[in-house]
């Protein structure tokens, strides 16, 4: 015999090793599957936001800004359903106004970029 049984629904190794490496890859986090991973960072005149988004078109991305929030809202569809979806969405609060008209974007090799100029006092 191979060593299976036949009778087993799944491949208990196979469930075995993946929480093994979701457990044990400290770059894998429950979040990574519910939500995308964002950089901040921050100059004396800008913000700068950074959301890895793999396999996303750019037709999926909605950015907003009101005030002191950026808004990032991802349209995912769901591979088992190919008519349904739903969005996953990241809202970051900044200390302090941002300039609504003066916003940059690129979304390039999987990563948006945003660059959020502050308002002069």
């Amino acid at each position: 015999m191979n060593g299976k049984d036949e009778n087993a629904p799944f491949d208990s190794k196979l469930i075995e090793n993946w929480f093994e490496q979701f457990f044990l890859d400290p770059l894998t986090t429950y979040l990574d599957e519910t939500v995308f991973r964002i950089d901040l960072f921050e100059t004396e005149k800008e913000f700068i936001v950074e959301a890895l988004l793999p396999s996303c078109q750019k037709e999926n991305i909605h950015v907003a800004v009101n005030g002191q929030e950026l808004s990032i809202k991802v349209k995912d569809h769901k591979k088992n359903h190919p008519h349904s979806h739903n969005y996953k969405i990241r809202t970051v609060t900044f200390p302090m106004s941002i300039d609504e008209l003066k916003i940059d974007t690129r979304f390039e090799h999987d990563i948006l970029e945003i660059k959020l100029y502050k308002k002069d006092k």
